[in-house]
């Protein structure tokens, strides 16, 4: 068991590690876990945000597992302790979204027999992108999906900063650390974190990266950003969704400093079956967050749940 291990984040009760290769025989490792409620209603399948991995998600999988579900959970490529496509494991880089839509699709047929169905899609931030992307060119099928703060717009990222980046992807400097991001991971101060108001959940995380200093992270690579427009940009086309039949959550947070919020309002009008909401004072992590800023996200996705996944009668 490779899992990365601190005090205070107990590895899921039956957790199993896999590995699996994708496109360009790129390392992937994905985590299953069972129901500890008995039989399992369903499986939930998690996609990270970017910069993200496995063990940080360690508590939302054993609340789910308490749910009911069986759990599966991804490191993309080029981050956690999947391999890398360019030579600088902190680069966050992508050639195209497309290639972790395959790597998920592909851990998912191969991983079927540990996953009973309904499968219900739980997507935080970039994860998000990933996942709608999947939804939409109908390589993953889901029966619903919830998304936490999902990245379907970057902010901050002008006209002119996605003609650069996509010009100098195009003259092959895709690999090269995007304009402005941090090319380096250090440990981040509670007091000015933009991610969460929870004091211990933030140095958990933190202190995961620290324990195993391979799961740090610095900023995207220009192909990264390159790729991400690309994939943003397709959600806005008519009829991208028109087949998109399934329940969906959508959860935007109020004190959201990192995806664009308006762009989450202009997919959600184009999902035929989407409910939105917006959690007041919570920043980007919404399920990182305080108890009381998590127990709306959790009441909704309860509710979504119920709708596919009935839980059993007492």
């Amino acid at each position: 068991m490779a899992f990365v291990r601190v005090p205070g984040n107990e590895i899921p009760e039956g957790a199993e590690e896999h590995w699996l290769e994708g496109r360009g025989g790129v390392k992937v490792r994905a985590l299953t876990a069972p129901s500890t409620a008995g039989s399992a209603r369903g499986s939930v399948i998690i996609a990270p945000g970017r910069t993200e991995f496995i063990e940080k998600y360690f508590e939302v999988i054993r609340d789910l597992q308490a749910r009911g579900f069986a759990v599966f959970c991804i490191d993309w490529r080029g981050q956690g302790l999947s391999g890398r496509e360019v030579e600088n494991p902190l680069k966050g880089h992508f050639s195209s979204f497309d290639d972790p839509v395959n790597d998920l699709s592909t851990a998912l047929k191969l991983l079927s027999a540990k996953l009973p169905r309904p499968h219900i899609g739980l997507a935080h931030s970039m994860g998000g992108g990933i996942l709608l992307r999947a939804l939409q060119t109908r390589r993953v099928e889901l029966d619903a999906a919830a998304f936490s703060a999902p990245m379907w717009g970057i902010a901050k990222l002008g006209k002119f900063g996605k003609s650069y980046v996509r010009f100098m992807t195009s003259l092959g400097l895709g690999g090269s650390f995007a304009p402005g991001v941090s090319t380096r991971w250090k440990r981040e101060t509670f007091k000015r974190n933009p991610v969460t108001h929870d004091k211990e959940r933030h140095a958990r995380n933190q202190g995961l990266v620290n324990e195993e200093p391979r799961l740090a992270m610095a900023g995207p690579t220009m192909g990264w950003v390159t790729a991400a427009s690309a994939a943003t940009e397709s959600f806005l086309q008519s009829g991208a969704f028109a087949h998109l039949r399934i329940p969906i959550l959508v959860a935007t947070a109020g004190q959201e400093q990192f995806v664009d919020n308006a762009a989450q309002a202009a997919v959600v009008a184009l999902l035929p079956e989407a409910h939105h909401i917006t959690i007041t004072g919570a920043k980007h992590e919404i399920l990182m967050e305080r108890d009381e800023l998590r127990a709306p996200f959790w009441q909704a996705f309860d509710q979504l749940a119920a709708r596919v996944a009935p839980a059993p009668a007492n």
